[in-house]
């Protein structure tokens, strides 16, 4: 199994590890709500070194990621990202993508619900020899997601990272070493990426640990992360895009260039568009003490089971159950009230996502 080169470092920081997709993760360190709270309110990192990493050169390797990506990569401007997904010969989602255009290189990051080998063979299944490095042994990804993060990145790396908008690459220098610089969060507060050399991956992660604590920040691990998507409707292809796995009813059509001739499991998912779409995802709520809105859990309406919760956390902003269901197109709205685990079961409601606002949406960076 996998684990991360800052392994150490967690473990003493009170890490508990956990195995995911055949990749240890720091799922917490001891508080999720402490975690979450730490992104709304201040800053935290997090150590995303579970995310498989790739550089590529610009050729051949835009011919080759265009081929397994569902997204357009060729229409990638210079210094910005795309998010897309990578799905297998069926269409079922195998890793959700950032594939960047960095200087005469592409860079792709996947959160995949693949472990390594599989992934590597699913690659290796576009038809195109692969031009891609791997990264992911010898690079760290780190995140720091919050109000204040942005005031870190700024310290360490120059005011012009305010600048930058979101969904952009830049390359920069910590202790003499490259780190490739991504403004991408997803947890609806300001969020970077730092893709780091292992040989500074020590230091750097010791430097924003103290400039995180000294904001009132912590490390967060991954189980807060998933419930901070939740909350922000961010995808998560750890908890509903593992559920489902079918790109339509979770509503990633906007990750899908339709115009273009093939990438993997374009066939099978231009067939299941064909047939119309009969399940969708929509948004949960229950009451503040219901216990009952759990991942797995049938929903009833009119004393019959008609959805289905794919993912579920405890929102930290709404101190109440949220959920993510499965339902008929015909019952995919918010507005309506359902049964949750039998047909006389706690209420919960359907609702429109995200039911939050960010705290990062009222920082003015260009003020700054």
């Amino acid at each position: 199994m996998r684990t991360s080169p800052l392994r150490d470092r967690l473990a003493a920081a009170g890490a508990v590890f956990r195995e995911r997709h055949g990749v240890e993760v720091a799922a917490h360190f001891g508080d999720v709500r402490a975690e979450c709270g730490a992104v709304r309110e201040a800053v935290a990192l997090a150590d995303f070194s579970f995310v498989r990493g790739f550089t590529l050169p610009e050729t051949p390797g835009i011919d080759f990621l265009d081929a397994l990506l569902a997204g357009n990569v060729p229409k990638i401007r210079f210094g910005r990202l795309l998010h897309t997904f990578l799905a297998d010969a069926d269409g079922r989602l195998a890793a959700d993508c950032f594939v960047a255009n960095n200087d005469q290189e592409f860079v792709l990051l996947a959160e995949s619900i693949l472990p390594d080998e599989p992934f590597d063979a699913l690659l290796a299944s576009a038809g195109i020899e692969s031009p891609a490095k791997d990264l992911t042994g010898d690079h760290v990804v780190l995140i720091l997601d919050g109000v204040k993060s942005w005031e870190i990145v700024k310290k360490l790396f120059g005011a012009d990272v305010i600048g930058l908008p979101y969904l952009s690459i830049e390359n920069y220098e910590f202790a003499g070493e490259p780190v490739r610089f991504i403004r991408a969060g997803k947890t609806s507060e300001f969020g970077y990426l730092l893709v780091a050399p292992v040989a500074i991956a020590a230091q750097l992660f010791d430097t924003l640990k103290a400039e995180v604590e000294a904001r009132g920040g912590r490390l967060a691990g991954t189980d807060a992360h998933d419930a901070l998507r939740l909350e922000g409707r961010f995808f998560n292809i750890f908890r509903e895009g593992a559920r489902v796995r079918d790109p339509l009813p979770l509503g990633l059509q906007w990750m899908v260039d339709f115009d273009k001739e093939k990438f993997l499991g374009s066939d099978a998912i231009k067939q299941r568009r064909l047939a119309g779409l009969k399940q969708k995802i929509i948004g949960l709520v229950a009451g503040a003490d219901c216990t009952a809105l759990k991942t797995g859990v049938k929903i009833f309406h009119d004393g019959q089971p008609v959805g289905e919760v794919v993912a579920d956390c405890l929102s930290y902003v709404l101190n109440r159950p949220l959920a993510l269901g499965l339902f008929p197109v015909e019952l995919a709205f918010s507005g309506l009230s359902f049964h949750v685990g039998s047909a006389d079961g706690p209420m919960a409601q359907s609702i429109s996502m995200p039911p939050i606002m960010p705290r990062s949406l009222a920082v003015k960076l260009d003020e700054m």
